[in-house]
């Protein structure tokens, strides 16, 4: 199923190149296990699985069937607007052979189902911690009983040995090496099919705010507590200049505001900087 996905065609056609492929539950951070396979489009390969798998023969519509049975896949979703990319995913499906069907829900609905694994395929949105806490998704205490972040009732002896370990450890370098071997694990499993994810932090706002270097602080995010790292809230101050000239070009068309910039990578270049240092 993860072969299926065309990831480079959806993010160049449809996402504007603006998100990177998944390969990783930990993506973008040091956490991310660097040996993960990278699950390019391959339909051929694809296929070669599914007839080990026992789906080789076709009924007359171009199915795939085992036991007289056609591949059949319910995927349950959410949000109307994923259609962009599930069409696309369904239609890649179908000239292999799968049906892949569509059901639409609502919020709730799709929510209790995913809590009670009522589901063959769906879709789902995680957020990573500056710290990950893989227990409340992959423990295999988790498993079995419902309405827990162990969607997939995903079960691994060693991903819960090394889970035990890197709840004890405060060591940084040594978490950061259970976490990759979690990762590569999980990567392996195949328990999710992974998509895409955004590299940046997109903000939109009145040009009267005053803002530290960096914008947001290097762990926030722009709704962060002063628990998970301060966001803009406890950060941006009111800028009175600026404000002052606002208030005059909402008044008077004519006058402009300065440009402000579209893009800040400090923190992008901090760390490059940072880690020069310590080579």
């Amino acid at each position: 199923m993860a072969l299926m996905l065309d990831r480079a065609q959806m993010l160049e056609k449809l996402f504007y190149n603006e998100y990177l492929p998944d390969n990783s539950y930990y993506p973008g951070t040091i956490y991310e296990n660097p040996g993960n396979p990278r699950n390019e489009f391959n339909p051929q390969e694809a296929v070669k699985l599914l007839a080990a798998a026992g789906w080789k023969d076709r009924d007359v519509q171009g199915r795939l069937v085992k036991d007289g049975k056609p591949f059949t896949i319910e995927f349950l979703y959410p949000d109307k607007q994923l259609e962009t990319y599930l069409t696309v995913y369904q239609g890649e499906l179908q000239k292999v052979g799968i049906t892949l069907n569509l059901r639409l829900l609502t919020s709730e609905t799709h929510f209790k189902l995913l809590m009670n694994r009522q589901y063959d395929m769906s879709v789902i949105a995680w957020s990573a911690d500056v710290f990950p806490n893989p227990e409340v998704e992959f423990h295999s205490r988790l498993a079995d009983p419902n309405n827990t972040n162990n969607i997939t009732g995903f079960k691994n002896h060693r991903v819960d040995e090394l889970i035990d370990l890197y709840n004890k450890e405060f060591d940084l370098q040594k978490r950061t090496g259970i976490i990759r071997e979690i990762d590569g694990i999980l990567s392996s499993e195949y328990g999710y099919v992974l998509q895409w994810y955004k590299p940046s932090q997109r903000l939109a706002y009145w040009n009267r705010y005053g803002q530290p270097q960096g914008t947001l602080t290097r762990t926030g995010n722009y709704s962060s507590g002063i628990s998970l790292g301060p966001g803009m809230e406890q950060l941006w101050w009111i800028d009175p200049v600026k404000s002052q000239n606002l208030e005059k070009a909402r008044k008077d068309p004519s006058v402009k505001l300065q440009t402000q910039p579209v893009e800040d990578r400090y923190w992008l270049n901090f760390s490059k900087n940072e880690s020069q240092k310590t080579k």
